[in-house]
């Protein structure tokens, strides 16, 4: 039944230019700030992060992010249970935790240290390879598993962002070189093995890419639904969906300037963002229905609607995660399903 209703959706291009968005379910929206020392060394002001970006959700609602502390050092985080705890990787410049699967695995990426004499003339595809200090190649995915980390790397490439893992542990995310633009393709980690997704095609090999500038952002438990976004060749981003190997363009609204899709629930459900014809970024809920997309924005307590709102992940029960962007703040947010109207 479920692919059923993923191909009556994503056939014909229905999904490739939608109705202008609607606003039908109601959400309720809570902040998230990581909480961080004002004392030295996170000198963190008013004993919160500077930024916190809320990435990914599992089904028990646990949440995962990173935030940057008051000396601009970038930090996973594990929110569960009411209870913050911080992720670093060991000796990296930066961590960002991703996506959490629902018995806990974290996966994300951290920056690899520049060391003159030892990082630039590791392996290319080693966990420590660091060319210059900026260079993308020190971008590396990681897997943090019962305590442990391990590096998660594309055969061949020196690069890696994993985004989401699934309930069987297969990973998505993105494989690339030396920039994270021509070079970046998106990247399935599978019990099968190492894939990387062809964007005009959306068939998974393990070597013939021809699309760059493509990322994989989540995918149904299955692995049948796989949604992300690419670049076209007059640098418009898309988001698209890949349904049982067939690719699919998104646009959350006809005059977006971009679109991306950030992860799909089992239900089909996808989150993300888009930019409108204004240059504003909105958060987007795509329901499995075929109907136009819902704008997420967040909103305080007091009615102050954000200037900028990005849903990145999502659960089984609907609950979203993302950040959102008020009198020149950035926060992480958790939004609830109340009502239908």
């Amino acid at each position: 039944m479920r692919r059923q209703i993923a191909r009556s959706i994503f056939s014909l291009g229905i999904m490739i230019l939608l109705a202008s968005p609607c606003f039908a379910q109601q959400f309720h929206y809570e902040a998230i700030d990581v909480p961080c020392s004002a004392a030295p060394p996170t000198s963190c002001p008013n004993g919160i992060a500077r930024q916190t970006v809320a990435s990914g959700i599992n089904p028990a609602g646990d949440i995962v992010g990173a935030f940057a502390d008051g000396v601009g050092r970038q930090h996973g985080f594990l929110l569960s249970g009411g209870s913050f705890t911080t992720i670093d990787v060991p000796g990296a410049v930066a961590t960002s935790a991703n996506g959490i699967g629902p018995g806990g695995d974290i996966v994300g990426n951290y920056v690899a240290p520049y060391t003159p004499g030892v990082s630039d003339v590791a392996p290319a595809n080693s966990p420590v390879y660091c060319p210059a200090a900026g260079s993308a190649a020190c971008i590396k995915g990681f897997l943090y598993s019962h305590g442990k980390f391990s590096t998660v790397l594309f055969p061949g490439h020196p690069g890696a962002v994993p985004q989401r893992i699934t309930p069987d542990g297969d990973i998505y995310g993105c494989l690339h070189d030396f920039d994270t633009g021509l070079s970046m393709f998106g990247a399935a980690w599978t019990r099968l093995g190492n894939a990387s997704l062809t964007a005009n095609g959306g068939e998974l090999t393990d070597g013939s890419m021809s699309m760059p500038m493509s990322m994989n952002n989540g995918a149904t438990p299955d692995g049948h639904m796989i949604v992300g976004f690419w670049v076209d060749m007059n640098g418009h981003r898309h988001g698209f969906a890949v349904v049982d190997g067939t690719f699919h363009s998104y646009d959350a609204a006809p005059a977006s300037q971009a679109t991306a899709i950030w992860d799909v629930n089992p239900e089909h459900q996808c989150v993300g963002f888009y930019v409108d014809s204004s240059g504003h970024r909105h958060g987007f809920l795509q329901n499995p229905d075929g109907s136009g997309a819902l704008q997420l924005d967040f909103q305080d307590a007091a009615g102050n609607v954000a200037s900028a709102t990005v849903a990145f992940g999502i659960n089984p029960g609907g609950v979203i995660v993302g950040q959102y962007s008020m009198s020149g703040h950035v926060h992480g947010f958790v939004a609830v399903p109340t009502a239908s109207n």
